[in-house]
């Protein structure tokens, strides 16, 4: 399925950023099944299936009904969480459970609209002021922002928050903050164990002038920096109360009893129960009347997909996101399930692929030519759609591409059409006829959807090329370190976009800066390398189709090369009960939960 019509749309606004015309788009979105996430949760979780872990919704007593939400007690909304959240610190997330979930406790001067994707101010009085040549924005902060606490959120706070990412060790995601001034510095600085020269420790390209203005200079004009700054590492949090943890324990502030006041959203963090469930309750203090929550949310940690279901239909959950596949074509095919009206969907900015690692052999190096025939007898040798049936139960849209089709700059190539005797060609000019000699394993996460897909895999290397591979499953947070240090030699990619732009596909995914933090197969090509740092210094509108062109460019090139073996787009499936309204998922994230609203 495509994404929605109206994000075709955001092609044209993203580009008018510098001119502040305002047009903005989850992050890393979780495929359909069982967790998330880039896992992200990202976003960026056990070898072998995943474990029932019920928490407080397991211990809940089960009512009758015909749905999700028939069961809870006054203004409490119950929201499964298909694995332990790796991290709600600002600075450290990188997978979609964690972001879904921390949108609702810090903020950050923009967002994105939940429902048009549009950038809008939000910690910020309106969009800010930009210089002729692109390259400085000012924003003022709203004087009647507020922590959780109380304390009013300044532009010190701002400052502050943004250069404690910089310098947290291993921060995932701090790149959407180098094309500040001084920014790469600071984080060299942070982790350089050079002890002749002195630390940086401030962000040189932020200037605090006064409490409520900020003015921040880039390297250069970029066309996607405002929609950049809508990214999780972007949010503020309180000096006063983040800047209090120790040393050894920088993320105490995300632990039961000791959020109060961290940051300025709607909820704040009552109580972390580790690998059992989480609660947030309302912020009292919010800032802004018309955004205020009203309803308290508990989230149970349940690892089976079948346990959340079962506890979804008996009411112990008001809402199931990412239900089973199978689950999913239970309820289309059977016309007269009273779930089948509170089964929705949505298209996912997120696409899915085999990586394969040019580091080493067999797939490396790059330039070896019969190590490139091998990558290309893997792209030939794969039915995607038969993929799809069978293991996403038909939820999902074969791709030959890395972005997914309705991203702003999408062309539509297919260099490597399913073709078992190009496929068999290419194996056997690689040096592997019948595949002999060839020892493979496929690494996998430890979701239920990406094992399913992994034993297709398997079974199409099989009955495709002859290969009898193996399939490791690794607990989520271990391989996306592990990924990044290019320890496996064929694995699961996946990319679900952290803001709406080329940039945020091909520079972070295959730039050769982005070796050991991102590019996962280690692809370097130094004509890849310019076409996208070319694309990336045109900010004028009326200049937007000569952008797109180079991506497009830079893409085809490095899909000829066959690093990944592109394999589906996804989509989001929810299943949403009776009892609350204002619950939905666009194609990035959850809604905020300061929606929600009991029925009436």
């Amino acid at each position: 399925m495509l994404l929605p019509k109206k994000y075709a749309a955001l092609a044209v606004g993203l580009l008018l950023v510098p001119t502040l015309v305002a047009c903005g788009g989850e992050t890393a979105t979780p495929t359909t099944g069982s967790t998330g996430a880039q896992a992200t949760a990202t976003t960026g979780s056990t070898t072998g299936e995943a474990t029932a872990t019920t928490g407080t919704a397991a211990d809940a007593t089960a009512t009758t009904g015909t749905g999700g939400g028939t069961s809870t007690s006054g203004n409490v909304f119950r929201w499964r969480a298909f694995a332990e959240p790796e991290t709600l610190d600002p600075a450290l997330i990188q997978e979609t459970l964690s972001v879904d979930l921390s949108q609702n406790l810090y903020e950050s001067l923009v967002r994105f609209n939940y429902k048009t994707l549009e950038i809008e101010p939000q910690l910020a009085e309106a969009l800010p002021t930009v210089s002729s040549d692109g390259t400085v924005f000012t924003f003022k902060i709203r004087k009647d922002a507020k922590f959780s606490n109380g304390d009013p959120v300044t532009a010190e706070d701002v400052k502050w928050s943004w250069e404690r990412a910089l310098k947290t060790p291993d921060a995932p995601y701090i790149f959407v903050m180098s094309d500040i001034k001084g920014a790469k510095e600071l984080q060299a600085s942070a982790v350089s164990t050079d002890t002749t020269k002195p630390k940086v420790e401030e962000l040189t390209g932020v200037k605090v002038v006064d409490p409520q203005t900020l003015e921040i200079t880039l390297e250069g004009p970029r066309a996607y920096m405002l929609p950049q700054m809508a990214v999780w590492t972007f949010y503020v949090v309180n000096k006063n109360v983040v800047g209090k943890c120790p040393t050894d324990q920088p993320s105490c502030f995300t632990e039961t009893g000791k959020a109060e006041g961290a940051g300025s959203g709607q909820y704040i963090l009552d109580r972390w129960d580790h690998n059992q469930s989480l609660k947030f309750k309302v912020n009292p203090n919010y800032w802004n009347p018309a955004e205020k929550a009203t309803v308290d949310v508990e989230i149970p940690i349940v690892q089976d997909t079948s346990t959340a279901q079962a506890q979804f239909e008996n009411g112990q959950l008001d809402v199931l996101d990412q239900p089973d596949p199978n689950d999913i074509r239970r309820i289309e095919g059977d016309a007269n399930s009273p779930l089948k009206d509170q089964l929705k969907v949505t298209g996912n900015a997120r696409t899915v692929w085999i990586g394969l690692n040019l580091q080493k052999g067999p797939f490396g190096p790059k330039d070896d030519a019969k190590a490139k025939a091998l990558r290309e007898a893997l792209n030939y040798g794969m039915d995607k759609q038969q993929l799809i049936d069978l293991a996403l139960q038909g939820t999902g849209v074969p791709i030959s591409t890395l972005m997914p089709e309705g991203e702003p700059g999408f062309k539509k190539v297919d260099l490597y059409p399913f073709d078992v005797e190009k496929a068999k060609a290419k194996l056997e000019e690689a040096g592997y006829p019948g595949c002999a000699g060839l020892d493979l394993t496929y690494t996998t996460r430890d979701r239920e959807v990406e094992q399913a897909v992994a034993t297709q895999i398997q079974a199409q290397m099989k009955e495709n090329l002859g290969c009898d591979i193996k399939v490791e499953v690794i607990p989520w947070k271990d391989m996306l370190e592990a990924r990044q240090a290019h320890a496996y030699t064929m694995f699961y990619g996946s990319w679900g976009h952290d803001f709406p732009d080329p940039h945020n596909w091909l520079y972070e995914l295959f730039h050769t800066e982005k070796i050991g933090t991102g590019n996962d197969p280690a692809y370097s090509n130094p004509q890849f390398d310019k076409l996208v740092d070319d694309a990336d210094a045109i900010f004028e509108p009326s200049r937007q189709d000569e952008r797109f062109k180079l991506y497009q460019q830079a893409e085809e090139l490095m899909l000829s090369e066959a690093p990944i073996v592109p394999l589906y787009q996804a989509a989001r499936y929810w299943l949403e009960g009776t009892k609350f309204t204002g619950y939905g998922t666009n194609n990035t994230e959850v809604y905020p939960f300061y929606l929600l609203k009991p029925a009436q």
